[in-house]
């Protein structure tokens, strides 16, 4: 191996990390769990700009266990591991040796398939913060010490707090970020869907938001799915917003979705903490590159609830507004659905219907409808290739792909209601 010393480069002063002095008072240690305010404070202390660079060898990485986070990474394009006095950024590669295993016991592969890990195992994974009100809260660390690995698809942070009940985070040590020929450190955005024009005719473009964590919003998202391919729509899905995980995505590819894309193929690991800008651009890339695509409807998932801190201004957000064409909202009870449902209706955006856990009984769907006004949907109704159109108000001048070169043979489906979703024209 050949071992390069050099500067940080053109990233300066905001790649230097910040390193611990170690506190021999504190033989417990931190609990990650404890609130910040709570944590021992240690002093800090800029240290050098020196930092190495190791060749690493193909056979290294291929040895390891890729997360489904980093799938669309090239790994012939690594050729460095980069480690020293670097703060890591969200979506930065990193190789990792799995040091304790807790929570998460398996990582998942970029083909779906869940890979046990055991201590000493090399995972290549991503940095990035997670907002999971069910499991953990965790922030990209300070620098490339000891972390947690916070998401089964391959994200790495320090975990800050965890749902009463369950295990810590499983503890992983870097062995450096993942470089290229020039020792570079390498990042998802370098591996991202290239940048498509924007549609001059967008497709309807339908949302699901909900209350929070597992409310049924990729349930009724995937309902929707496969009504719609089932009635010969080429069904574009994208997930705007979360944490890297193939659950979600695998479903969308199951339910009959011709394309399926979410935020890591954007370049991220994971979008909590980004910028509403970086937020917009995500949506508006994805959204365009589906209608690229040629899909016929596009369905789109925003995670965690509409009071999450990113999303309050997120469904605001003008390019939010201007791409969705109506919105499905899921919750698992109905004082939540009413609540979302009053909120969105009061900010003006087009609700579509209810659905989502509620659903799965009588009595709580019995509530809903007391409650409000707005119908409120079994996936069964969302799933049925009739239903779906009449739900959404398509007609086959929704089907942009009709004809010779589309992939479905599009049944001859009767219309029940005059469409009002027609295709766009924007500037």
């Amino acid at each position: 191996m050949n071992l390069i010393v050099g500067s940080i480069g053109p990233d300066g002063p905001d790649r230097w990390a910040k390193v611990e002095l170690e506190d021999s008072s504190d033989e417990g240690g931190d609990d990650p769990s404890a609130p910040a305010a709570e944590r021992p404070r240690r002093s800090t202390r800029r240290i050098s700009r020196k930092l190495s660079v190791t060749s690493i060898e193909q056979a290294e990485l291929l040895a390891a266990k890729q997360a489904f986070s980093t799938r669309r990474v090239d790994l012939s394009q690594i050729h460095t591991l980069v480690s020293g006095p670097l703060r890591p950024r969200t979506g930065d590669l990193v190789l990792c040796e799995v040091v304790r295993v807790l929570y998460q016991r398996r990582i998942e592969l970029p083909n779906g398939r869940k890979a046990a890990i055991n201590p000493g195992d090399r995972i290549i994974v991503a940095y990035g913060d997670r907002y999971a009100t069910d499991q953990f809260e965790a922030e990209v660390p300070l620098d490339l010490g000891k972390t947690n690995l916070v998401a089964t698809g391959g994200v790495a942070a320090k975990m800050l707090s965890r749902t009463s009940g369950l295990r810590g985070a499983t503890e992983i040590l870097p062995l450096g970020l993942l470089g290229d020929a020039n020792g570079s450190p390498l990042n998802l955005k370098h591996f991202a869907l290239p940048k498509r024009d924007l549609c001059e005719n967008l497709p309807p473009v339908f949302a699901v938001l909900g209350t929070s964590m597992n409310s049924g919003k990729t349930t009724t998202n995937q309902a929707i799915a496969v009504g719609l391919s089932r009635a010969g729509y080429r069904v574009g899905t994208a997930k705007v917003t979360g944490t890297g995980s193939g659950g979600d995505y695998w479903s969308m590819v199951d339910s009959g979705a011709t394309c399926v894309v979410d935020f890591t193929d954007a370049g991220y690991s994971a979008t909590y903490k980004l910028s509403l800008p970086c937020l917009e651009e995500i949506m508006r890339d994805l959204v365009h590159h589906l209608a690229n695509e040629r899909m016929d409807v596009i369905l789109i998932e925003v995670a965690d609830g509409i009071l999450q801190e990113q999303n309050v201004d997120f469904i605001l957000s003008p390019v939010f507004q201007d791409l969705v064409d109506g919105i499905f909202f899921a919750a698992g009870e109905a004082m939540g659905a009413a609540l979302g449902v009053n909120r969105l209706m009061a900010l003006g955006l087009p609700l579509v219907g209810v659905s989502g856990k509620l659903t799965a009984s009588e009595l709580l769907i019995r509530e809903a409808q007391h409650a409000f006004e707005v119908p409120v949907y079994r996936k069964e109704q969302l799933a049925d290739p009739v239903l779906i159109g009449e739900i959404l108000q398509l007609n086959e001048h929704n089907r942009i792909q009709a004809g010779a070169d589309s992939i479905f043979a599009f049944p001859d489906t009767p219309v029940h209601q005059e469409a009002l979703v027609e295709m766009r024209s924007i500037a």
